[in-house]
């Protein structure tokens, strides 16, 4: 509460659900803490960092704003507990490892995703040409760039962040969503499950429409398939999980895969089986 107080301009970044109910500052210390206890063996905080890192960017987090996040911690942990400035110097100097090695990562990802055919820095305009009811839950969007420019590959079970603000929102909503289907360089294709009260689905399924633009980041996550690997594949996956095996089985299939697949899903009845097709 107290950085949104001083720096009202992140409610445009944060999913203010997520501040609401205390999740954000959840993760927050717990990722503080996580490094607290790994600070002599940083490399075994690489996997998170990758986590993150790759999320920071689908919401184009920028270094001016782990100061503005760092200030604030200081200043909580100061106006809690009071510890002296000496620990407060400390933890200080240990934000500021942590953030550039989070700087760092993500100026290589922005990079990467920039110099990349079809790829982009920052948001690009896209319109939703295909609108399709998958289940009585799930609907799948179809999109393409409004430039009419190739798109950048991704690797199968990554995700897109897409970006709203339209009227009925208080603020830009960012959101993310798995990439179900293989790439083609010429279009993305989500699928969003109708959360009970998420805003951004709910405005998705109930008023999205086709030929409407919206604002993606570039395709991220560390969650993917190597389908280089002629190697047995087992995929399991329940409800809207389902979403990123779409797209590896799409892109196996397309590659020719030699080896066994195997895919075992579970929905909570045939209603809610999206892509039962």
């Amino acid at each position: 509460d107290r950085m949104f107080t001083h720096n009202p301009e992140l409610k445009e970044i944060f999913n203010m659900s997520n501040q609401r109910n205390g999740d954000q500052r959840e993760a927050l210390f717990n990722a503080i803490a996580a490094y607290a206890s790994n600070i002599d063996n940083l490399p075994a905080l690489l996997p998170a960092v990758e986590k993150i890192a790759q999320k920071h960017t689908s919401f184009q987090i920028k270094p001016e704003q782990y100061n503005i996040v760092g200030s604030h911690l200081l200043a909580t942990l100061d106006e809690m507990f009071s510890p002296g400035q000496e620990v407060l110097d400390a933890w200080g100097k240990a934000y500021g490892v942590l953030a550039n090695v989070f700087i760092n990562r993500e100026a290589e990802i922005y990079q990467d995703n920039a110099s990349k055919n079809g790829g982009w820095e920052g948001t690009r305009a896209f319109r939703i040409v295909k609108k399709t009811p998958r289940s009585q839950l799930i609907t799948s969007f179809e999109l393409e760039p409004v430039d009419g420019q190739p798109v950048a590959d991704y690797q199968p079970g990554q995700y897109l962040a897409i970006w709203l603000k339209p009227e009925a929102f208080e603020y830009q909503e960012i959101r993310q969503y798995s990439l179900t289907r293989r790439a083609d360089g010429k279009g993305y294709r989500i699928a969003v499950k109708r959360e009970n009260g998420g805003q951004v689905s709910n405005w998705l399924h109930n008023h999205a429409s086709e030929g409407d633009v919206v604002y993606l980041a570039a395709p991220a996550g560390d969650f993917f398939l190597n389908v280089e690997a002629q190697t047995p594949v087992t995929l399991l996956s329940g409800g809207v999980g389902q979403t990123p095996m779409l797209a590896m089985l799409d892109t196996l299939a397309k590659s020719h895969h030699q080896g066994q697949v195997n895919w075992f899903h579970a929905a909570e009845n045939g209603d809610v089986h999206a892509f039962a097709d």
